[in-house]
């Protein structure tokens, strides 16, 4: 049985929360496609609010710009899964853009980097590894537990702002130890690597 051809993507259109997330997700997509040399376009939607509201003219603004895959990308934030995503799902699909999908990271993207303690105290040169229990996908609040990590296992000399720090961690952290704990991850790789770049 023949393999169906991957469609060849030229560029990717993200629509995100906020400049951050748009440094990271490029970061972390070129990173899980091992390539350099990709064109990303965004809309940010300054607010998961807003986004909702405007996903479709997003889209289209990106389709418009020359974007043939077109990413959404929402923080679950205490959300139901399942709603969230057929919700989201639902909008994105009135686009005019063809390729495109939703990427829901739980809570936050970072819940990702929560599944990498080792690579959270090389980032941040910090005296100890931060002790992570559990699934990082069931912590509450992520980001502030990132915070709270960085500031107590540097002996309180250090703190993390995720607009400073997400591309940095987005770039250093093993994607292979976010894999296996993160289900939201791994669904953004398999739908990432679905196309030809």
């Amino acid at each position: 049985m023949s393999k169906k051809k991957k469609v060849k993507i030229k560029a990717i259109g993200l629509i995100v929360e906020d400049n951050s997330d748009f440094k990271s997700f490029k970061i972390i997509i070129s990173r899980i496609l091992k390539k350099d040399n990709l064109t990303f376009k965004k809309q940010i939607g300054n607010g998961c609010g807003k986004m909702r509201r405007k996903a479709v003219s997003y889209a289209d603004i990106l389709y418009r710009k020359g974007c043939d895959l077109v990413i959404l990308v929402h923080d679950l934030d205490r959300n139901d899964l399942k709603t969230l995503e057929k919700n989201l799902s639902d909008l994105i699909n009135k686009s005019k853009v063809k390729n495109k999908f939703v990427c829901i990271p739980i809570e936050e993207i970072e819940g990702w980097f929560l599944a990498d303690p080792d690579g959270i105290k090389n980032v941040f040169n910090l005296k100890r590894v931060p002790k992570i229990k559990g699934n990082p996908e069931s912590i509450d609040s992520p980001k502030e537990r990132l915070e709270d990590f960085v500031y107590q296992c540097s002996d309180k000399s250090k703190m993390y702002l995720n607009t400073q720090h997400n591309d940095l961690l987005s770039a250093n952290l093993c994607l292979d130890k976010i894999s296996s704990k993160s289900k939201s991850f791994n669904d953004f790789m398999e739908n990432i690597n679905a196309y030809e770049y």
